[in-house]
């Protein structure tokens, strides 16, 4: 099989282009610093051979893609894996989960339900964020997990999707009542689902992440929404 051409639906038959999947990328620096980070990508043909990334130019991911342009997309439903790699101290989970990948110089996370290697075929970077498109190298299963729908869960996922984006929109002035409207939607989703629970400690431990100016906007937007935080 020529690199370029895997059968994903093999993999992940339910894939269609044009749907942002949330996945952890997983990249390498040239120096060999890994790094670990949630991000959407987005399949633009219909052989699901080719992704669009969109990355800001301030994450880490872009530096390591313009530096080894390769990397594996870690397909998993687990909500605590997004937490953890948006934290500030995520290194000490990445020197215990990572592992060689098969094909590409980047490694993968251990115990993702699937995986797709890939490399960088071009970048438009005249914008922020960035625009990667890449070619997928080769597809895979991993530890494959079956789990009833939690809406607590995929909340978890929203949350730290969304968690993730408000330092770049305020660096760049961007509107965040959009963003912190979704956020306070996902906290109200766990608080209502997962209180006490495991799901409802990392929202915390998600929330403790952002930065003391973006906290304190966006506890005051929560407030207004009724939402209190400790």
């Amino acid at each position: 099989m020529s690199i370029g051409y895997v059968p994903i639906r093999d993999i992940l038959p339910n894939i269609s282009p044009n749907i942002v999947y949330e996945v952890i990328l997983t990249t390498k620096s040239r120096d060999g610093k890994v790094d670990a980070a949630p991000m959407g990508l987005r399949f633009i043909d219909n052989n699901l051979s080719r992704f669009l990334l969109r990355i800001y130019k301030e994450n880490k991911t872009y530096r390591n893609l313009i530096e080894r342009p390769a990397g594996v997309a870690n397909i998993t439903r687990d909500p605590t894996v997004f937490v953890k790699y948006l934290m500030k101290d995520k290194d000490k989970y990445l020197r215990e989960e990572i592992e060689d990948s098969e094909v590409v110089d980047a490694p993968r996370l251990r115990n993702a339900e699937a995986y797709i290697e890939f490399t960088v075929e071009s970048i438009y970077d005249e914008v922020d964020p960035v625009d990667f498109h890449c070619l997928v190298v080769k597809a895979y299963w991993g530890v494959r997990v079956i789990e009833p729908y939690s809406r607590a869960a995929y909340a978890l996922i929203e949350l730290a999707v969304n968690i993730s984006k408000v330092e770049p929109y305020l660096k760049q002035g961007l509107d965040l009542s959009e963003l912190f409207n979704a956020i306070a939607y996902s906290l109200k989703v766990i608080k209502k689902t997962a209180t006490g629970t495991v799901i409802d400690e990392y929202s915390k431990i998600l929330l403790s992440s952002l930065s003391e100016n973006s906290s304190s906007l966006l506890k005051q937007h929560l407030l207004r929404s009724g939402i209190h935080l400790e």
